[in-house]
C-alpha cells in the first residue's frame, strides 16, 4: 500500500488526540513555560470553581504566608496558572500548579483587591 505525503501528519494528529483524550481528566499534565505541570483547574477562562476548603498563599509554594481562606463552593476570578513549589492537597500528592485567584470579598484587613495563590488540582475551569 502506497502512503500519501499527508501520512505523517494524520500519525502525528492521532497521536496528539490520543494524549488529550487522556490527559483531560483531573490531574492533567500541561507545558508551561517549558515545565511540565500538575493541574486540575488550568485558568483557560476567566474564573475556577473550588471543590474543598484551601488557603490562599503569597507565593505558589505551601510555605509561604497565607493572604485568606477559600471555601469549597466558590467560584473566583483567576489570572493564571503557574508552575510551583510541589504539595499535597485534594487527595492528591505531588501536584505543583498553582492558580493565581483575586478575593473582591475583603477577606484579607477589610480590604478588597487582595491575590493569592491556590492548589490547582482543587478546581476547575468554569
Amino acid at each position: 500500500m502506497r502512503k500519501s505525503k499527508l501520512f505523517p501528519l494524520a500519525a502525528l494528529t492521532a497521536a496528539v488526540l490520543t494524549a488529550s483524550a487522556v490527559a483531560s481528566g483531573t490531574g492533567v499534565a500541561a507545558e508551561n513555560g517549558g515545565s511540565t505541570v500538575m493541574a486540575g483547574g488550568q485558568c483557560t477562562g476567566s474564573w475556577v470553581d473550588v471543590h474543598e476548603t484551601v488557603v490562599a498563599r503569597a507565593r505558589p509554594d505551601a510555605a509561604s504566608p497565607k493572604i485568606f481562606d477559600v471555601f469549597a463552593g466558590e467560584t473566583f476570578p483567576c489570572r493564571k496558572l503557574v508552575v510551583g513549589a510541589g504539595y499535597k492537597a485534594c487527595g492528591y500528592t505531588g501536584m505543583n500548579g498553582w492558580i493565581l485567584v483575586q478575593d473582591g470579598v475583603m477577606r484579607h484587613n477589610g480590604y478588597a483587591g487582595w491575590s493569592g495563590y491556590i492548589p490547582s488540582i482543587c478546581t476547575s475551569d468554569r
